[in-house]
């Protein structure tokens, strides 16, 4: 039991390998620039390339093609607060997802690796800054899920 849960907190505490680096200033005046989407520009976005597997509709977590984008953006910013940051991160690992910059390695080893994107690098990083700074929906079940995993309450 206690090898069970220390290979699940493993897996969703595991830190990626570029945690500690620095955003680039040419980076940091791309996300400085980067185009603020509506709400409804956002969740169209989020709709037509993320939900079919980050779905917030989901039933239960069997059905989960990939975990809550919910999930993913919580672990983000506990990882990486800075808004600067979380924008590099994300538009890196969407638009060339990897192991070694996954942020969850636990649903990665059950879901895989994610596929890649169509989407230019501008449009994710439009994206991901509209996730840093919009409420995102989450599934009925994952607050509980996400109590249970990680011993704290879902905000």
């Amino acid at each position: 039991m206690v090898l069970t849960a220390g290979i699940i907190s493993y897996g969703c505490n595991s830190k990626p390998d570029n945690l500690n680096q620095k955003v680039v200033p040419s980076e940091v005046a791309l996300i400085e620039h980067t185009a603020a989407l509506s709400e409804a520009e956002g969740m169209q976005l989020l709709e037509t390339h993320c939900f079919a597997c980050h779905s917030p509709k989901s039933v239960s977590h069997d059905e989960m093609l990939a975990p809550p984008l919910a999930g993913i953006k919580h672990r983000y910013k506990t990882l990486y607060p800075d808004r600067n940051t979380f924008i590099s991160r994300m538009t890196a690992y969407i638009s060339k997802p990897s192991e070694e910059n996954a942020v969850m390695r636990g649903p990665v080893r059950r879901f895989g690796l994610m596929p890649p994107t169509t989407l230019e690098e501008e449009k994710i990083r439009e994206l991901t800054a509209f996730i840093y700074d919009n409420s995102l929906p989450a599934p009925k079940w994952f607050p509980k899920h996400f109590e249970e995993k990680h011993g704290e309450k879902w905000n």
